[in-house]
């Protein structure tokens, strides 16, 4: 069964969790989709010339979204500067956004953490929440459970949603608190009712677990739709999952399958992993090779190395087209290389038997003892040591 990749029934809805990214401050006169006209642009940087910290703020935020001028990560930077150090806690929240999101040329976590802690002091419910996924993550800071449970519950006392929303994960996972379902569920119900997309994956998670008090598969696909809807990968991934097993909902893979896509386009890993096997095995639709394998890349270069490990295999077998026994290496090769057992396993029987690169009986049984420690690599370890030299032998000393 199709399991490999995406976890295994109820577990798969336990182990995925929304990702909790950094907020910004919005203007109550600028917002993402506001029209250019709106801005009256002469007039705005005379008053932030002028020393009007709003309107540096809104000015910075202009640039920062290219609103009714051309986006210039630079020029948000000065003004949100010139705000921000006069203590507008919306700019200094800004900055130290762009400060850790923002692109190379500018990005400094420490930078980032040291506004988000003037932003948090200064009142901004958004800097806090950073300031504690800071913590959280120990990104540019010390991770610290403590310190990260402290600011994301300021935010969160402040009524900011995605606050709500993260701790409301650290009470369904028991990070920092002890594990309260209960409470969880009150908090993420807060927050989802303000239209959270990741709360309302939470509220779905806490209601999908088979062994929780909260289950109930029916409410867990309401908000699971409702978090889809509202553009939550981790939302729509699950929505597939609902679907594709028939859990709370009747089976459907034609809605599984244009879920996990919404979800793998928009960039979620699982989902597309989950993809490239439902195409390469042919469960619930038509094997496409050429599908699975562009599906399969894709979650590649996020570091995924099961699916490298199962697109070396498909080149073994000459799915899809004529079989290339040095990309299957290649494959293996960056996936063992990375700690994943089946790809070591699978390179060292290459290298055993000389087939698609010369034969390395030391590098076969170093790379089956690497995978030893998952797998049981013991009949081909007993097997290699008695094919050995005392000079190969000695070498693995």
């Amino acid at each position: 069964m199709r399991r490999e990749i995406l976890f295994v029934s109820a577990l798969a809805l336990t182990m995925i969790w929304p990702a909790f990214t950094p907020a910004q401050s919005l203007s109550s006169a600028l917002v993402p989709d506001s029209r250019a006209s709106q801005i009256d642009l002469k007039k705005l940087t005379k008053k932030a010339n002028s020393g009007d910290t709003a309107a540096q703020f809104k000015l910075g935020y202009a640039y920062h979204f290219g609103m009714g001028v051309d986006k210039n990560v630079y020029q948000a930077i000065q003004w949100y500067r010139k705000a921000a150090n006069y203590g507008n806690p919306a700019a200094q929240t800004n900055l130290g956004y762009i400060y850790e999101t923002g692109p190379e040329a500018v990005k400094d976590l420490q930078e980032a953490v040291k506004w988000y802690i003037r932003a948090a002091v200064s009142g901004s419910p958004e800097g806090a929440l950073n300031l504690g996924l800071a913590y959280l993550y120990g990104t540019g800071v010390n991770q610290s459970i403590d310190d990260a449970r402290q600011w994301i519950g300021r935010a969160a006392d402040a009524d900011c949603p995605l606050g709500l929303a993260t701790l409301a994960y650290l009470y369904a996972v028991g990070k920092g608190v002890p594990q309260d379902s209960q409470q969880a569920q009150k908090l993420a119900l807060k927050a989802a009712k303000k239209n959270n997309p990741e709360a309302q994956t939470i509220l779905g998670i806490l209601y999908a677990q088979d062994s929780s008090a909260l289950s109930d598969q029916g409410e867990a696909v309401k908000w699971f739709r409702k978090a889809a809807e509202g553009g939550s990968v981790t939302g729509q991934y699950l929505l597939g999952f609902m679907y594709e097993n028939g859990k709370g909902v009747k089976k459907d893979a034609e809605v599984a399958v244009r879920q996990y896509r919404l979800a793998a386009e928009n960039g979620l890993k699982q989902a597309q992993a989950t993809l490239g096997q439902i195409y390469e095995l042919g469960e619930i639709v038509e094997p496409d090779y050429e599908e699975a394998e562009r599906w399969y890349r894709q979650a590649i270069q996020q570091g995924d190395t099961r699916c490298a490990t199962r697109l070396g295999a498909m080149f073994i077998q000459g799915k899809g087209g004529g079989r290339d026994l040095q990309e299957a290496v290649k494959l293996w090769s960056w996936a063992a290389d990375r700690g994943d057992a089946y790809a070591q396993f699978n390179l060292a029987g290459m290298y055993k038997a000389g087939v698609g690169v010369d034969r390395d009986l030391v590098k076969a049984y170093s790379l089956f003892t690497s995978a030893g420690k998952t797998l049981d690599a013991s009949k081909q370890l007993s097997e290699l040591s008695s094919k050995m030299s005392p000079d190969d032998l000695a070498k693995l000393q």
